[in-house]
This record gives structure tokens, sequence and C-alpha cells, in this order.
């Protein structure tokens, strides 16, 4: 039956029919409407009081038992049988042997163990491709191991309001409490027409719980913007020394670059020394009451040093979507350079891969640009005044040097910000953008 679509009184939209692609048939439907289909996700902290903690544990641990057995019976069958144990059969033929030798699989979701298989099939799938190693076990305390993944069936993932208090309602747990963002309300968070279609729950390694909500809604058609100004376009150098070095065509902005790593150092490690201090048998990979203790604070300053990165990635992120039409940055080899050892720990702290990620689905729900100019395209060498191409400045120790062509005295982080704002303004022409040349 294909996918179409009622529109209702109430302006939501009502989806009928099934497909192999369904997203896209979704958009389509919604197409005669001047709609898309919006996806997004959303993550929020739970607060379970102790049963149901204790029924997430056991969620999460019969997900990755289940995981962990098609990952053994997979491999044994291919050495034995030479053929491959394919999710439908371990599902039709094993579930209800496994659920009937080993009753605790009861207790869970079923969404969960399937999504667990699923899961690990993935894995086979980016082996045979070359993408990734061989799937390994699951470990409890691995985050492979510490969450578990469930979908949306006649109303079994829901926000709900209780005594003014907000709850999500999770299948075989019931109504999980859950921590409201600052400053919004649940009808913000979710408004009508608004409907989860699955959720992650992990337990994280300084014992917190998270749901990682994976919502669609309906929003107004985006329409790509295809006239702009040229102060309209950002070119953005992203840096160890500074975060990014911003500039516009009337100046350059340095954004600072916080260090969270170098921050939390000393504090860090200091509680690491505690930990290795603390009574750990190896073999049994248990520790004594000091060293769970130890280990929570490691845990729980790791994760303080995370959230700061996201919170500062997220915030810079809308305000230069909110500044600009388009950005341009370079296209950097981010693998490559995590293998420098010199450079390896400040590229880990500044989390490039996380901004421009948050960046560009910001920059692409409004129909903004986002431009990635070639890692190859000498940005910092070029002179953004005359085009003159000093090969001297390779030398990462040059932070500014005159021009020998125009005379021009070029800051290396700004210059090359600039220099990536002409490509990127190039490149939006070559696309069919038109460009509105500052009064």
């Amino acid at each position: 039956m294909p996918v179409s679509v009622t529109r209702q009184e109430d302006g939501t939209f009502v989806f009928h029919g099934r497909s192999n692609n369904i997203t896209e048939d979704k958009g389509n439907a919604l197409r005669p409407y001047g709609k898309q289909l919006h996806n997004y996700g959303l993550v929020v902290r739970l607060l379970p009081d102790s049963a149901q903690a204790s029924a997430l544990n056991q969620q999460i641990g019969n997900a990755r038992f289940m995981a962990n057995r098609y990952l053994n019976e997979r491999d044994e069958c291919f050495h034995k049988e030479h053929r491959i144990l394919s999710v439908a059969e371990f599902k039709g033929k094993r579930f209800p042997e496994l659920k009937a030798e080993f009753p605790f699989l009861l207790l869970s979701d079923k969404f969960g163990l399937e999504a667990a298989v699923e899961h690990m099939d993935k894995a086979f799938s980016r082996f045979y491709k070359k993408e990734s190693g061989f799937p390994k076990f699951a470990s409890k305390r691995g985050k492979k191991g510490s969450r578990y993944t469930t979908k949306q069936t006649g109303g079994n993932l829901a926000f709900e309001e209780k005594g003014g208090l907000p709850y999500l309602k999770l299948p075989k747990v019931g109504l999980v409490r859950f921590v409201l963002p600052k400053g919004t309300s649940l009808p913000l968070l979710c408004p009508k027409g608004t409907r989860i279609l699955k959720a992650v729950i992990s337990r994280t390694a300084s014992g917190t719980y998270e749901a990682s909500l994976g919502m669609e809604t309906v929003i107004d058609r985006v329409v790509p913007v295809d006239v702009l100004s040229a102060r309209d376009v950002i070119g953005m150098d992203l840096g160890l020394h500074d975060y990014c070095t911003l500039s516009d065509g009337d100046g350059t902005c340095k954004v600072e670059n916080p260090r969270w790593i170098r921050l939390h150092g000393r504090r860090l490690r200091r509680f690491q020394k505690a930990l290795s201090r603390k009574e750990y048998d190896r073999k049994t990979h248990t520790g004594s009451k000091n060293w769970e203790k130890a280990r929570l604070r490691v845990a729980r300053e790791q994760r303080k040093t995370a959230c700061q990165r996201k919170d500062f990635q997220h915030k810079l992120s809308r305000a230069l979507t909110d500044r600009c039409s388009a950005v341009v940055c370079e296209d950097l080899n981010i693998k490559g350079i995590m293998k420098n050892r010199h450079l390896s720990k400040p590229t880990a702290s500044v989390g490039w891969y996380g901004f421009l990620s948050k960046l560009e689905y910001k920059l692409k729900k409004e129909g903004k640009h986002l431009i990635r100019v070639s890692r190859w395209f000498p940005s910092s060498q070029t002179c953004h005044a005359c085009g003159y191409k000093n090969r001297e400045v390779k030398d990462l120790g040059i932070r500014e040097w005159d021009c020998p062509s125009c005379g021009v005295h070029n800051d290396r982080d700004g210059n090359a910000a600039e220099t990536l704002r002409l490509e990127g303004l190039r490149l939006l022409g070559e696309a069919g953008v038109r460009i509105q040349e500052a009064a």
C-alpha cells in the first residue's frame, strides 16, 4: 500500500500505508501541502527510581546478552556450516528457543532484543565493506553494552505530564521522570503533531541514565537561499591556538579556545591517581567500594568536560546560523591530524567534527549553506588581497607575513579565513547562488 497523508482539522498530518523507503515517501506525500518531514534528535536525562533503574538495567543486560549470542552463533555457523546466519533466521528460530531457555528475556521489550541483533548485523556489514574491524562482544563496562534501543508502536513511547512534572513513557518500564531542558516546557519540547520514532536508553559511566530520542515532525518546506549578500557569507578558519577565526569581508574576529581538557587536566589527574591506588581485581573486574567511588569521580569529571564542549559548540553554531546565510570552512582531515601525537590531544579537545555537524544541521534547517573547501586549497599561503601564493608560509611557525607582491600585512589565521570566504563566494556562484555585492 503506497504512503498517503491526511490533513486533520487541527493542522496535524496522519500518514497511511507502508514503504521500504518510508522517509522519502512521506516527504513526497507532503509535497502538495508545501510541507516536508523533519527528523531530529533529542537527548534528555532520566531520573528513574530504584525499581525503574533495575528495570532499565535488565533491558540493557538482555539486549547485550542477545547481541553477544547472535555474534557467537553467527561465527560458529560460518565456520561449521560455511554460511551466514541471517537476522530473520535468528529471530524466527532462535528467539523462541532462547526465551524458553532463559526466562529473564521475557522481561525485555521485544524491540530491544531485535534492535540489538540488527545492530550486530550492521557491524558485520561494515566489516565486509572494510569500514571497520570484526565485530566484538559487547561488555557491560563499555558504551556498546550499556544501552538498548526501542521503537514506537501503538503509543508505547510518549511524553506525559503528571502532577506538573514531565515523564517519558517507556515499554516494560513505565513512566520515568526526566529533566526538562532549561527555559522550555513539555508543549515546546514536543509540539502537537510530533512523534517519537525510537529511543536509545543509555547508562553513562557516571551512573546516570539518558534517553536519545528520534523525533519526527512536519514543517514548512525549506527553500534554499539562492540570493544573498556577500557580507552574509562568513569564512571560518579552524585552529588550535584560537578555536576559530571568522571573516565577513569587513574584518576578522577570533574565538578563544576554551581548552577544556587542559582546564580539567590537573583535577582529573589527581582523581585518576587516587583511583589507581584503590583495590581492583583484574581477573574478576571488580573493585572495592572506595574504588567505585573513585571511578565515579573520574567519570563525572570527564563528563563535565564533554558537556562543556557540547554546550559551547551548540551556542557558537547557533550564533553563526543567526548571523549569516553561508559559512565557508576547510574540509579538514581530522582522522589524519589525530594520528599526530603532538596534535591529537588538543584536536580531541576542540572537537571540530562535532562542531561542524551541529553547524551543518542548523544551517540546513533554515535553507542556508555550509561550504567545505578542499583541504588542498592553500588558504594560509594565498594573499587575500592580490592572490599571490607564498610557499614560505607552509611553516606553521610563521603567524604573520607581508605579501611580497602587494605589501599587505597578513595575519595567518585572519588571511586564511578571508581567503576561504572568497573561495566560498566563487563556489556558491558556480552552484547557481546569486551574490549581491554590499554597498
